[in-house]
């Protein structure tokens, strides 16, 4: 019976450890696509206003808030 209780116990904790496990992995892809998509904006507007580079310092802080929120969620890969 003890084992039967161990072994029910063991199952739910790796079950815990792969929600985590997926959630943390969700995360990650997120951070690398937002980061992509807002450095690609970024890149566009840049070349699409070379003598005005002010209009795309929104895009710049987006691009630099998903980078650090990129190279946290990515940090020990």
């Amino acid at each position: 019976m003890r084992h039967l209780i161990a072994i029910v116990g063991l199952i739910g904790l790796t079950g815990c450890n792969s929600a985590q496990s997926a959630k943390k992995e969700a995360e990650q892809e997120y951070a690398v696509g937002s980061y992509e998509q807002s450095l690609k904006a970024y890149q566009l507007c840049s070349a699409q206003n070379r003598d005005e580079p002010e209009k795309c310092g929104a895009l710049a802080r987006v691009m630099e808030a998903d980078k650090k929120r990129y190279e946290r969620e990515t940090q020990g890969l």
